[in-house]
């Protein structure tokens, strides 16, 4: 395998073993186990679909490797931060929801909105009698719903009304002609009802009324839409202008309705359930469970797309508003499901009559919780036949939630909020749910952020996963997880050019043997750390010169916790997953203090904070000796930037210093050549074969783009003339191609670069 820095490297790994690859960062596991290994096991299957199939899902190109022989199909569980969007939540990641749904769609009474009674069918004249009393002496229109919310052209139902004496069909709202019916978008969805009858409602029409009533009801298997206010329809209809929006509809059907206040209700529908759908989320909120502004709430309603988008639903990223606030929405009180929704129970007989318990109650339970919510529930008869393969499914998933240590977590906490180690042993539980054999799965260092506990907990989770007959491979420096690996990989020695080749395989024996393992030297022998002793902190007071304090932390999980860190110490915060650390340090520490330091920044601000007028505190009572701190920055592990015109130099900012540099040389005045000449992102100075980028795309119908170095530069990424100024003797070219390490030497003497490149060689990045 010769991919990335990868030199030549030819390994074995056993199938259905645990086989653990480890290295220093950066010496080329990731790029085996997922570049090459995932990557390839993904294209083999991919290449077995039809070519239509595969231009959707667009298959990894060919990694750089002579050949891979017996890989089986690969799944990929990485440390990746898309964590899903504002919608997902816990239930839906691990499919508990989408079971959830069913069971409520067959099992669950809808209860009405108004009064809370079960509703139950109610008989035609009763409809009739409701009509008399509500529509007295107005006209009305009697519609049958024949297609409520689905795709499709139908025109098959036009020629199915037209013998029968019905010129139109109202789509959409729109009323069009049976003879000549135009085509409509088969990817949007529609709804169309068949136009009965129009009629005044007066007593002495009562016969006429009950007549189209049972007709219409007949056609619309038990459901008949009533079209009232209808001035100015028929002038609309005459001038072949669109009819919708005119008038309103009621909805009546036999089979559903409130025996109190006769509203009725549609059928259940598994999108009622769902807060990713208009029909199941809350109208405000859209589905979010927060309280939103017209302009956030635009971003996440994606019903609207449909009609720019031809109602294709294209979109698989999960839109972002800006600054959603964490303020519930008041509507549906965060559950994100609308009242008819969240109006519906079950397992009533559990709870002596009280009409069961609703989605959105079960889903603010924990995973213990539902699972012993589940274990107490008893089905007879019909209900127990339609739950038989449902309740297995959705207890086995939640025990395997609770065996990676995640029985905390509640089914509607949303994705967003999870810790890093949490989301990835979710993945890691929806995975062990899905019972497969014979698969390889890839895991990108899966312990990483885990307290000793729960790694126990997730080793456990793995080994199970391989006793049913699948391989893992895991990408992983952590030492329980190398001892208890059945197979190692040591890939080294080195990281970047000085790595990609195979240092040791087998066991830890094996390891520790080889003499140019650096791996093998610490799992011999620990090493202290040589450059400082520990230094002294003196015993905390709280509000004392130099230390930092936090009162009455209470955000999320915690309870109002006070904690003092003194200044100018590397502090460490640390506990279980999930037990709190990253909402003390971040979501309270971290906003609070960057939030005052900001408003200190100016005079103004700091006699404002003298005087106690500030922004309120988030998620605490109070912090103080913040008066010190001048900055605050956040590290996080957050991916640098997504472009590929990005690089080390830029990122780091300098780039530019070095782009001086190479225009105050002698050549480059002569040529008249000022800084801007020696970007490859702008400007004359870069190739024109590839923009400047290094490498281009050709794009191959039905087979992944090839990513080739472009034939004009050969990857220098500037043009000749450009190329033919030199410092040192080096071209801007050179420098580019230069690393880390190479380049600290070469310019000692431009402190201003030497300096940040001496930073990346201290962090290890040489």
């Amino acid at each position: 395998a010769r991919e990335h820095n990868l030199k030549n490297l030819s390994v074995d790994i056993p199938r259905g073993k645990f086989s653990v690859v480890t290295g220093v960062s950066g010496s080329g596991k990731s790029t085996l186990a997922f570049d090459i290994l995932f990557n390839e096991g993904q294209r083999r299957y991919l290449e077995s679909l039809n070519a239509y199939a595969r231009s959707i899902v667009q298959p990894a190109g060919r990694p750089e490797v002579d050949a891979v022989y017996g890989i089986p199909p690969t799944v990929a569980i990485e440390q990746r931060l898309s964590r899903g969007g504002r919608k997902s939540t816990v239930g839906t990641t691990t499919e508990v929801w989408h079971f959830l749904r069913l069971l409520y769609v067959k099992l669950g009474i809808q209860h009405c909105i108004h009064d809370g009674a079960a509703v139950q069918p109610q008989t035609p004249d009763s409809i009739a009698a409701q009509l008399l009393k509500h529509f007295k002496g107005q006209h009305i229109g009697l519609l049958a719903p024949l297609v409520s919310n689905r795709k499709g052209v139908y025109t098959e139902l036009a020629d199915w009304a037209r013998p029968r004496g019905y010129t139109h069909l109202r789509v959409d709202g729109a009323f069009l002609p049976t003879t000549g019916f135009p085509r409509i978008d088969r990817f949007k969805e529609h709804s169309i009802e068949l136009p009965v009858a129009s009629l005044d409602v007066l007593p002495q029409n009562e016969a006429g009324l009950r007549e189209a009533l049972a007709k219409a009801l007949e056609h619309g298997k038990g459901v008949v839409h009533v079209m009232s206010e209808l001035s100015g329809l028929r002038a609309a209809m005459m001038a072949g202008v669109s009819t919708a929006g005119i008038g309103r509809v009621n909805v009546f059907s036999t089979l559903r309705a409130c025996p109190v206040c006769s509203t009725s209700y549609a059928e259940l529908d598994p999108r009622l359930f769902s807060y990713n759908s208009k029909h199941g989320w809350c109208p405000d909120c859209v589905g979010t469970g927060v309280k939103l502004s017209k302009d956030q709430r635009k971003v996440y309603d994606d019903s609207v797309l449909a009609d720019d988008q031809k109602g294709r639903e294209q979109t698989f990223a999960e839109p972002e508003a800006e600054d959603v606030g964490d303020v519930v929405c008041p509507t549906c009180e965060g559950t994100r499901l609308n009242a008819i929704a969240r109006a519906v129970g079950f397992g009533a007989s559990v709870f002596d009559g009280k009409g069961g318990i609703g989605i959105t109650e079960l889903a603010r339970m924990s995973v213990t919780e539902v699972r012993q919510w589940f274990e107490g529930l008893s089905l007879t008869g019909r209900e127990a036949e339609i739950a038989r393969d449902l309740v297995p499914e959705i207890k086995s998933r939640l025990e395997f939630l609770e065996e990676v240590g995640l029985g905390y977590l509640t089914l509607d906490r949303g994705a967003p909020t999870l810790s890093g180690g949490e989301a990835q042993r979710i993945r890691l539980a929806a995975q062990l749910g899905s019972n497969l054999q014979g698969v390889c799965y890839v895991l990108d260092e899966p312990t990483i952020g885990l307290h000793a506990r729960d790694n126990q907990i997730l080793l456990d989770a793995l080994h199970k996963l391989g006793d049913k007959g699948n391989t893992l491979v895991v990408v992983e420096h952590d030492e329980d997880t190398i001892r208890r690996a059945d197979h190692i990989i040591d890939i080294g020695p080195s990281a970047g050019k000085r790595g990609g080749r195979l240092v040791a395989e087998g066991s830890v024996s094996d390891i520790e043997a080889a003499g140019d393992s650096q791996t093998g030297r610490y799992l011999r022998d620990a090493i202290r750390h040589p450059l400082q002793t520990r230094r002294d902190v003196l015993p905390p007071e709280p509000g004392a010169p130099g230390w930092l304090t936090v009162r009455g932390a209470d955000l999320h999980n915690l309870q109002d916790v006070t904690a003092t860190l003194p200044l100018h110490r590397l502090v460490v915060v640390t506990g279980v997953s999930g037990s709190g650390k990253s909402t003390l340090a971040r979501d309270v520490l971290l906003a609070n203090v960057y939030a005052i330091v900001v408003q200190r920044m100016t005079k103004a601000g700091r006699d404002k904070d003298a005087a106690g007028q500030r922004a309120t505190w988030a998620g605490c009572s109070g912090v103080e000796g913040y008066e010190t701190i001048d900055r605050v920055l956040e590290v996080d592990q957050t991916p640098i930037g997504k472009t590929p015109r990005s690089c080390p130099a830029t990122y780091i900012g300098f780039w530019d210093t070095i782009r001086k540099l190479f225009a105050d040389t002698l050549e480059a005045k002569a040529r008249g050549y000022a800084p801007a000449r020696f970007s490859f992102n702008t400007g004359e100075g870069r190739c024109a074969g590839c923009d400047g980028a290094g490498i281009r795309t050709i794009a191959m119908s039905f087979l992944p783009d090839v990513k080739v170095p472009c034939e004009v530069c050969h990857g220098a990424r500037f043009n000749p003339e450009t190329l033919a100024v030199t410092w040192r003797g080096k071209s801007i070219g050179d420098v580019l191609q230069m690393e880390v390490d190479e380049a600290v030497d070469f310019f000692a003497s431009m402190p201003n670069i030497g300096h940040p490149l001496q930073l990346l060689k201290d962090v290890g990045l040489g």
